[in-house]
Parts: C-alpha cells; sequence; structure tokens
C-alpha cells in the first residue's frame, strides 16, 4: 500500500472510510483527489486499520504523504 487512495480503498471505499474518521463519503472522496489525510485523522485510521489486519502506523501515513505529487502552483511570484 503506497497511497492515500489505495489505503482508503483497503478500509472499504469512500463511504467506510468516512464512517471511520466521522464525516461524508464525499469528505472521504476529496481526501483520495487530493492525496492526503489530515493528521487529525490518523488515530481513527490506524484503529480501523489494525482492526481489519493492515499494518498502518503513523509512519506510513507519513511515506504516503511524501509520495505524493504536490500539485504545482499558478501565478507563484518568484
Amino acid at each position: 500500500m503506497q497511497t492515500v487512495s489505495d489505503l482508503i480503498e483497503a478500509l472499504g471505499g469512500n463511504a467506510a472510510f468516512g464512517r471511520i474518521i466521522g464525516k461524508r463519503p464525499s469528505t472521504a472522496s476529496e481526501m483520495k483527489r487530493r492525496g492526503s489525510i489530515p493528521v487529525e485523522y490518523w488515530p481513527a485510521v490506524t484503529a480501523a486499520a489494525g482492526e481489519a489486519g493492515l499494518k498502518i502506523q503513523y509512519a506510513d501515513l507519513v511515506a504516503m504523504h511524501v509520495a505524493q505529487p504536490q500539485p504545482e502552483h499558478q501565478g507563484s511570484a518568484a
């Protein structure tokens, strides 16, 4: 599992992930699209992953976020 998208799918998809973090599926979908889960949800995510038999620790979440390409900013001043 290398990406936030992989993790969300492994935990049952947008609806299930939304329940895990206490948000709507659309919020989970947006996190998946951005490739980023806010740190405040990491405890719930790691707990749910453990219950699902997945070994996900904070270091794994950090690696997933670092591996994500960052969106380019348009119009940024040099």
